[in-house]
């Protein structure tokens, strides 16, 4: 690892920058063949290249940010935690791959460990969440040779797997918003700057974008169900052993959306109203039943502890003697779910739209705040040009939509709720960008087309769209 300077965790040698380089062009040569054999039959693939530097050079920025601005964070510890590792398996590969699978016991920090090889930091190696993510990256640390830079380009580029994918998904479905759906999914700045370093937001965004995803390959396109099952299965594995909220959040939405689909394809529209509360009755009494079951692996936010995490976030996060003024407060919030609910309005615009420009104290903040404000402007613009009234119908009526709305504005209110903390909330907030921006350009379009066959007084009805666009190339 190479040698920190001053009062530095690491510190970054001039050779990472020039490696990370070399890698960025065979990178290149990699990626443009692959952009090239699939372009002339899928147009999207004009950002396929934009897309990977972005996600590199976003992951490069945000380790820059954290050695030279910051000089320590969580991500630094994750991947000093992960050296051990690596020398580890330098030093006895055998040991290396029991140790990768061992539980993160005393006994086995020092069983596996000693002076040779490093220690994992205690407050990530007992964590049961930071450590998985410190198992997925000592491979790539090692790769690396043990290079901060260089071990971050390698997951960004693993990243971005994950980010097409949900970019392929809904372009299938709105091909005239190529370029719309790029800039939510692949070059929002937010998830490229939080969501392509070595943390735990980077894998569980990718898992989520891997799971919805594969819920369409599954469901919809049924083609090669065992893959797709598969690469769903292992996303909620990650979301759940890193960030167990995030799926509490897509389960219901995902179902929903592929319930809906089901439903809105009934031609007979007496056994559609009487089938639909069956159906919606059937996917609560599954959601609430795989919620229970995962009780465990869940913890602290299972159903029947989320009460208590919520208000204990609450109250822990917005110390002021930790965090000093980078915090809002929700007010009182007493352990109960009527106290939790009053806060909706407040905590779901905190989780879309907050830090403000005047509440940014900070670079980071306030350019998280720029951006929060075109979102809250693109937001209204739509709530006017639908008249309310309109965007309710066509929400009613368009699956996706109800599958991207319901998830942002869920888990906008979940981080509002429990992360009063300007800066925490910043990076939790990434995994409903994507969604909700797409959603967005999604309603606008078709507020669009409703208006242009309003002003040529022909007819229009939005559940037209129930299967995506329907003057795309079929």
């Amino acid at each position: 690892m190479p040698s920190g300077s001053g009062s530095r965790p690491i510190d970054i040698a001039f050779w990472e920058f020039l490696v990370v380089l070399v890698y960025m062009v065979l990178v290149g040569v990699v990626f443009s063949r692959k952009k090239a054999i699939n372009i002339k039959q899928h147009p999207e693939y004009k950002y396929y290249l934009w897309g990977i530097y972005s996600k590199i050079i976003g992951g490069v920025l945000f380790s820059l940010t954290y050695v030279y601005y910051y000089d320590n964070g969580d991500t630094i510890s994750y991947f000093r935690s992960a050296v051990p590792l690596a020398n580890l398996a330098l030093k006895d590969p055998v040991m290396f791959f029991q140790a990768l699978f061992a539980d993160n016991t005393p006994e086995n920090r020092y069983l596996f460990f000693d002076q040779e090889t490093g220690y994992p930091i205690p407050y990530v190696y007992y964590d049961s969440r930071t450590y998985w993510l410190v198992r997925l990256i000592s491979p790539l640390v090692l790769f690396s040779f043990k290079s901060y830079l260089l071990a971050t380009a390698f997951v960004s580029t693993i990243a971005f797997g994950g980010v097409w994918s949900l970019y392929r998904t809904f372009v299938r479905y709105y091909p005239t918003l190529r370029w719309q759906l790029a800039l939510a999914i692949l070059f929002f700045p937010s998830t490229l700057f939080w969501g392509s370093g070595i943390m735990k937001d980077t894998f569980t965004f990718t898992a989520l974008c891997l799971y919805i995803s594969s819920l369409d390959a599954f469901f919809f396109l049924k083609r090669d169900r065992l893959r797709a099952g598969s690469i769903g299965l292992v996303a909620s594995a990650l979301m759940i052993a890193m960030k167990p909220y995030i799926f509490m959040m897509i389960f219901p939405a995902g179902l929903l959306w592929a319930m809906h689909r089901r439903v809105s394809r009934i031609r007979n529209s007496l056994v559609r109203v009487l089938f639909l509360p069956m159906a919606m009755a059937a996917l609560g009494f599954l959601v609430i039943v795989t919620l229970e079951s995962l009780g465990d692996r869940l913890n602290k936010f299972s159903l029947d502890k989320a009460l208590e995490t919520i208000v204990v976030s609450q109250n822990d996060l917005k110390r002021g003697e930790q965090y000093g003024d980078n915090y809002f407060d929700l007010g009182e919030l007493e352990p109960t779910w009527s106290s939790v609910f009053s806060k909706l309005h407040v905590a779901t615009f905190a989780g879309l739209f907050r830090p403000t420009i005047l509440e940014a104290k900070n670079v980071v903040v306030m350019l998280a705040a720029l951006e929060n404000a075109w979102l809250l402007v693109f937001s209204i613009t739509i709530l006017i040009r639908s008249r309310l009234v309109h965007l309710i119908t066509l929400i009613r009526s368009n699956p996706l939509l109800q599958m991207c709305f319901l998830f942002s504005l869920g888990y906008a209110f979940m981080i509002g709720v429990t992360t009063p903390n300007f800066g925490a909330m910043i990076r939790f907030k990434i995994a409903l960008l994507p969604l909700y921006v797409s959603a967005l350009f999604i309603t606008d379009l078709i507020l669009k087309r409703w208006r242009a066959a309003s002003n040529r007084g022909l007819g229009f009805q939005f559940k037209t769209f129930v299967d995506g666009d329907p003057e795309r190339a079929t």
